[in-house]
């Protein structure tokens, strides 16, 4: 009995020694990613959700002193699903609903400072500004089908579906469900809008997206059900936080939480706020 006992020490030993795997997680493998949020970039005007071109760039300037990497949505989705790593120090940048203004002031930027960004478009905006033939005044245009396509085939910038007329405050807030509404009729009005947008990108632009933003932030477990079975992967909120990424654990994509970008906040404020360092 006491060899036995002998052998089953030693062969413990062997394994211990010899680095057998855990379930401690390497370094590389979980990873604080914070997304920050932005809207409208313009000269003309501050506000909440209105930055200064200087002041983007001040960000981004900032961003590379300090050591940080702008990676896509679609990267995360990668990191997650366990098919990429993510460098030391990333930073997902977000622009929603897709103002004109994205186009005319921060893409200029973002190749010169060779930034990525991801930008989340309301279709109903961009089928506007392109049938309309008012497409090119930075104060209330919104990107052009022809626009969306240049940026997502450039290696600047990435597109999301944020609805395509869901983006209202009534007769529903976001996608959120309406009082009287039964789960079937929800489920049918949001793959229908959602889906109509998707339509648009491959008809239009020729390609698909598998990345989500949340009008106002508004989701749901139903939402999340709907969305995911229709092969979104990530899903943008406007909560507010770093988000813990872990390698191969997708779980992560549910609710990646924004900072939003307020124009009336100083670069240094800004970080300090989001305590990003």
């Amino acid at each position: 009995m006491r060899k036995v006992l002998a052998l089953i020490f030693v062969f413990i030993s062997l394994i211990v020694s010899s680095g057998a795997p855990t379930t401690s997680l390497k370094a590389e493998e979980v990873v604080d990613v914070p997304i920050l949020m932005y809207h409208s970039i313009l000269k003309s005007r501050k506000g909440e959700y209105i930055l200064s071109p200087d002041s983007l760039k001040n960000d981004l300037v900032w961003l590379k002193d300090h050591g940080y990497q702008t990676v896509f949505v679609s990267e995360l989705i990668d990191f997650c699903e366990g098919r990429a790593d993510l460098p030391e120090k990333p930073i997902v940048i977000t622009f929603d609903d897709g103002h004109y203004n994205n186009y005319y002031y921060a893409k200029p930027i973002f190749e010169e400072m060779g930034f990525k960004a991801t930008i989340n478009v309301v279709g109903t905006y961009s089928e506007f500004s392109t049938t309309s033939g008012d497409f090119d005044n930075p104060n209330y245009s919104h990107l052009t089908w022809s626009e969306i396509k240049v940026l997502q085939e450039s290696e600047y910038f990435e597109i999301g579906n944020h609805t395509y007329n869901m983006h209202n405050f009534k007769p529903r807030y976001g996608i959120g469900k309406k009082p009287s509404e039964d789960y079937e009729a929800y489920k049918k009005s949001l793959t229908e809008d959602v889906s109509k947008l998707e339509d648009c990108f491959k008809d239009k632009c020729g390609f698909t997206t598998n990345i989500f933003a949340y009008p106002f932030g508004k989701y749901s477990e139903e939402s999340y059900e709907i969305l995911s079975g229709l092969g979104f992967k990530a899903f943008l909120t406007c909560n507010e936080g770093v988000n813990h990424l872990t390698k191969g654990d997708a779980s992560k994509l549910k609710h990646l939480k924004r900072f939003n970008r307020s124009g009336l906040m100083t670069t240094e404020e800004f970080f300090k706020h989001a305590k990003i360092y």
